[in-house]
């Protein structure tokens, strides 16, 4: 049988598995459940995208594989670094997070060092200490997505592994507690369990049963310091022979109205990624196209592990080729931390953020300031009342507001926001599910003068207008939805709402990934581009597959106005004399403690600074002419002579006043013989 004929095959059991659980494998409708100030003119141009890659292997077979690759002959190199990515963490510091199967040792170290175009190092190489954990929990499916999934590998869970993993009786005493015969698939998830309500909910391998339990990788962290914003650094891992580069995010610089040098700021931005063929078009277009970007935002939804953890180990892999390269900043989704309870571990185990920089409580609420931006990262899923059992009064609201007062706009003109749940958005999946937080926060972002926000969870693009309370508003924030970056659950392109809100410039359920670009205080350009389309092969719209080139193609059933238009180009302007609040932050900054250039407040220090050494050439040059001219004088005999110098009485009655010169001084230290 060719290789083929058994893909084919196997693919044909795995529908065949999922076929008799009937409603376990049913796919849910994303609409079933649940002049002034910025501005935004979208245009629209045509790109071209390289043929698409082939469908990706990440089940448990391919991470053998893949692992297997890592090790050399004799299999033992265990340490060998995989799920790199790098992470912002504070002012010129960068926390690089990796895994590996076996310990490292336990002295063991980071190198990095400063590397210039051609990477060979300029100044030497440092060393950062290596931090290592782990975790256990148990193996669970909390969606029937992971064996029907909508696009992508199929099915993403093959069912006979969960039944070979459940099957206690291959190993288990039979009088034993544990001792549980599994035969098929429904022994394990009852047929219809995903298909009824309550909807989230999760089934879990028995505890009492040692296969169910996932132990991760060792997950090391390094924390790399004292870095130059904007420099290129080269870093290399325990167990690793080749380095890695980055490029370091610019240090904020203070700009006041006479200082024009600036530098643009670019950003990346993904959202919903998973892990499907399509998944890497996205990653691999922000990796050719966006390669200058500062930093890469992930609006949240990152591996759609849904439960199955060995699922976070091939997202981590898949996104090593860019974020290994590129530093990413990440809020949380429900697939994150939400969903059935599952998630939350893996989350923030694996993936730091900028918190402690911040003064944050928590990990899942952060801001991080580089180049011309102060980003802040909001956690979706936390409860902006105070709810019946919470432990803690809303900590992110509180925290919220000390990070707005703590802006100053002569530093980071741009405040960006980015959570995952959008409060605009004109599909009916998700819509209108995050308006108790709309209702909470909306009023504080405005009044901050926020200028940009950033979502995912839609899994379509959409880009609004300047807006505030369900209207346009030119002092508004511009609100734009990323949730098209690739995951098995499909496109919601069938769900738009008709007709099309006024206050919505562009919207689109194909896939793709945006950049912002700012160039100075009052402009930036957000551009969006789409990397695939698919198109439904089944009567029930229940898989998709791509389809067409990106340039030319339409996404089906995609019934957006825009829905064959591959690109959405817009300009943003900050108008800060038509709206106040975009003036609001001007918070000191203490250069030693944080690290900033002040580049309007040293230019005032350098400029008292040469201007004193230039008055004390000044005096200098004063003397010695004076000197000559009381030469040329004596010469010339045009003043008294040292005799009458050297009589004080003279001397004090010729040379009277506060003004006079000290001849007699000079006299003597020079000597009356001299003249």
């Amino acid at each position: 049988m060719t290789t083929a004929s058994r893909s084919s095959s196997f693919a044909s059991r795995a529908r065949a598995t999922c076929a008799a659980l009937v409603v376990v494998c049913a796919s849910v409708a994303p609409g079933a459940r649940g002049s002034r100030g910025v501005r935004g003119d979208g245009v629209t141009s045509a790109f071209e995208r390289p043929p698409a890659a082939a469908v990706l292997a990440l089940g448990i077979d391919a991470r053998a594989a893949h692992e297997r690759a890592l090790l050399d002959d004799d299999g033992d190199d265990g340490d060998v670094p995989s799920q790199v990515h790098l992470t912002p963490t504070g002012i010129g510091e960068i926390t690089v997070t990796w895994a590996t199967r076996a310990r490292v040792a336990r002295d063991a170290t980071v190198s990095y060092e400063r590397v210039d175009d051609d990477d060979r190092g300029t100044n030497g190489s440092k060393k950062a200490t290596v931090t290592s954990d782990s975790y256990t929990t148990q193996i669970c499916f909390g969606s029937g997505t992971l064996f029907a999934p909508r696009m992508g590998q199929t099915p993403s869970v093959d069912p006979m592994k969960v039944v070979e993993l459940a099957n206690t009786s291959a190993w288990a005493a039979t009088d034993a507690v544990n001792y549980r015969v599994v035969r098929a698939i429904e022994d394990v998830i009852p047929t219809g369990f995903f298909a009824s309500a309550p909807y989230d909910k999760g089934v879990c391998l028995d505890y009492n049963n040692p296969d169910a339990q996932y132990h991760s990788p060792l997950i090391h962290k390094a924390t790399l310091r004292n870095l130059i914003g904007g420099s290129r650094v080269a870093y290399t891992l325990p167990g690793s022979a080749t380095s890695r580069t980055f490029t370091v995010p610019t240090v904020p610089t203070r700009h006041s109205s006479h200082h024009q040098s600036w530098t643009s700021t670019r950003i990346a931005v993904v959202g919903d990624t998973g892990q499907t063929e399509v998944t890497k078009e996205v990653l691999t277009h922000v990796a050719e196209t966006l390669s200058d970007a500062q930093v890469l935002i992930h609006t949240g939804d990152l591996a759609y592990a849904d439960g199955f953890a060995p699922r976070w180990d091939s997202f981590g892999r898949l996104m090593e080729f860019l974020t290994s390269k590129i530093p990413m900043l990440s809020v949380v989704g429900n697939h994150d931390v939400s969903v059935n309870g599952l998630e939350s571990t893996a989350y923030t185990m694996r993936y730091p953020s900028p918190s402690v920089s911040s003064k944050s409580p928590s990990q899942l609420f952060w801001s991080y300031e580089f180049g011309h931006a102060h980003v802040i990262g909001l956690n979706s899923y936390a409860n902006p009342n105070v709810g019946l059992f919470d432990g803690a009064d809303t900590p992110q609201m509180s925290w919220l507001l000390d990070d707005l007062a703590s802006i100053n706009r002569e530093y980071t003109p741009w405040i960006i926001a980015v959570f995952h749940v959008p409060w605009y958005n004109s599909n009916r999946g998700h819509f209108k599910e995050a308006e108790r937080a709309r209702i909470a926060l909306e009023q504080v972002l405005y009044d901050a003068g926020v200028d940009v926000v950033l979502n995912g969870h839609v899994h379509a693009y959409e880009r609004f207008k300047p807006v505030f309370n369900y209207a346009e508003d030119a002092c508004g924030p511009v609100h734009i939805v990323v949730g098209d970056g690739g995951n098995y659950e499909g496109p919601y392109g069938e769900g738009w709402i008709e007709p099309q809100p006024g206050f919505s410039a562009f919207r689109e359920g194909s896939f793709g990934a945006g950049s912002l670009l700012i160039h100075n205080d009052t402009h930036a350009t957000w551009e969006w581009r789409r990397t695939t389309c698919v198109a439904n092969t089944t009567a029930s719209n229940s898989y998709f597959e791509r389809s067409g080139d990106a340039s030319t193609c339409r996404t089906i059933p995609d019934v957006s106005a825009q829905a064959m238009e591959p690109v959405d180009i817009a300009i943003l302007r900050r108008d800060v004399g038509a709206c106040p609040n975009k003036r609001v932050g001007n918070a000191e900054r203490s250069n030693e403690a944080s690290g900033y250039n002040a580049d309007g407040a040293s230019s005032h220090v350098t400029t008292l600074v040469i201007t004193s050494i230039v008055l004390l050439a000044l005096w200098v040059v004063t003397s010695i002419m004076l000197i000559r001219t009381l030469r040329v004088l004596k010469y010339s005999r045009a003043y008294r002579s040292p005799s009458l110098l050297a009589n004080s009485d003279e001397y004090d009655n010729e040379f009277a006043g506060d003004g006079a010169i000290g001849l007699h001084t000079l006299s003597s230290s020079i000597g009356a013989d001299k003249f």
